[in-house]
């Protein structure tokens, strides 16, 4: 883990501490001091219209919700609870007191339950009106309020069922559909429903591709790239995240700063280097933001200079930046993971043969350290490189790629037959 990282760089320990999936002390001290990414104020070209327009429900709330359940404390309490108070959440109040093992005050409950009501009421009155006097536009507004406010008191079962009568609703523009299924993917997301967002997502992609505009097919875009990263699709979120940055104004979903931290640590591990030079690097837009993420610049910097040392210590920084993120902390690990087995792969590519004492220098950690990481990382395939205990030197093995192409050609071909075979056999019965 990145814990392991620091402790070899700064003490070069003989022995590293065991891989722990909760926060270890310094990761807490760390995540207390990573500044929120929400918190930090950019304009996103195009976007600056929406800015100040409230969508429901609020990815903020969801965000702190995230952070109290992994590390709680009074001060996010109050604010999540005000926010709740705020916004008359009966619902999600009642979802709060059971995820975090708060006592229900009964009296808050019941007044934000009666406004709810009440609230529900006119809307209903509303949608009555519209149909019995006014037209359909109309009558498409009063849906359309009364899943916002489902959405924004945290009702997620009449919130999909709102979004969906609009959808299921005859004579309404593709736009309109669209609008009324990103709602739900959005509610999906807040509430980290991993299988509705997919659901949506698809139907949405649908609808966009017979008759989207050029602004839902872009938010769309952003919406599908949260959902890879819920999912570890690293590679799918990487090239519609940097796709986007350009072109960004989906701020009901996330902040732009927060839009291109994603972009840049999904592209970080599969971009070439060239194209990280150019997209990342040098990108205008990102040059705007990536100084107010803390240690992201660092990071790319040094590994585009190989600047190993300071790689490695950034490491651990980075990941207390990716444990404050409700997306990405479960696939921390994982991240860390692969940006050390791109530097490693990156370091070895340069040379034949090389001391370990030599690359435990140039990464700034300890002899014992580097040796556990390669043999590691070399067992189960992802360095191509052996290590001579003897003479205490790497050799790196240059991969034939057309050996590779051959097997992985042969593989598939197998994969391919079965699959015939069990069609065959399908159809004969």
């Amino acid at each position: 883990t990145s814990a392991q990282l620091a402790a070899a760089h700064t003490a070069r320990a003989r022995t590293a501490p065991p891989p722990r999936h909760r926060a270890t002390t310094a990761q807490r001290a760390r995540l207390a001091r990573a500044a929120p990414m929400a918190e930090m104020a950019s304009e996103a070209p195009g976007a600056k219209e929406k800015a100040e327009e409230v969508h429901y429900p609020l990815m903020t709330l969801a965000q702190q919700v995230f952070r109290q359940g992994t590390e709680p404390t009074p001060e996010l309490e109050k604010e999540i609870r005000a926010t709740i108070e705020a916004n008359d959440m009966a619902p999600y109040y009642e979802h709060c007191c059971a995820k975090f093992g708060w006592p229900v005050d009964e009296a808050l409950l019941s007044a934000m339950r009666a406004k709810n009501e009440a609230e529900l009421k006119a809307l209903g009155e509303k949608k009555d009106d519209a149909e019995k006097n006014q037209g359909d536009m109309e009558v498409l507004d009063a849906l359309f309020d009364a899943a916002r406010f489902h959405a924004r008191v945290g009702a997620k079962d009449a919130a999909y069922a709102a979004c969906d009568l609009i959808r299921d609703r005859p004579k309404i523009s593709t736009g309109k559909r669209i609008d009324a299924i990103m709602n739900k993917i959005r509610v999906a997301l807040f509430f980290t429903d991993v299988a509705a967002a997919k659901s949506q997502l698809a139907e949405a992609k649908k609808l966009a591709a017979d008759g989207g505009d050029w602004d839902r097919n872009n938010r769309l875009s952003v919406y599908e790239s949260a959902y890879l990263l819920v999912t570890r699709d690293i590679d799918g979120a990487a090239g519609k995240l940097q796709g986007g940055v350009a072109t960004f104004t989906c701020v009901e979903l996330c902040t732009y700063p927060e839009f291109v931290f994603y972009a840049v640590v999904t592209n970080v591990l599969t971009l070439p280097r060239p194209e990280l030079k150019k997209k990342i690097i040098d990108g205008p837009e990102v040059l705007q933001v990536i100084k107010q993420l803390p240690h992201l610049s660092t990071l790319v910097t040094s590994l585009y200079d190989c600047e190993y040392a300071t790689f490695f210590a950034v490491l651990p920084e980075l990941e207390a930046l990716l444990l404050k993120d409700r997306y990405l902390a479960q696939h921390a690990r994982f991240v860390i993971r692969e940006l050390r087995v791109l530097v490693y792969t990156q370091f070895l590519e340069a040379y034949k043969t090389v001391t370990l004492a030599s690359m435990a220098a140039a990464f700034g950690i300890s002899v014992e350290f580097v040796d556990r990481e390669l043999a590691r990382f070399i067992s189960v395939g992802r360095l191509n490189a052996k290590v001579d205990k003897v003479a205490n030197v790497v050799e790196t093995t240059r991969a034939d790629q057309k050996s590779k192409k051959y097997q992985e050609t042969i593989k598939s071909g197998d994969v391919l037959l079965n699959r015939i075979q069990q069609l065959a056999r399908c159809v004969s019965i």
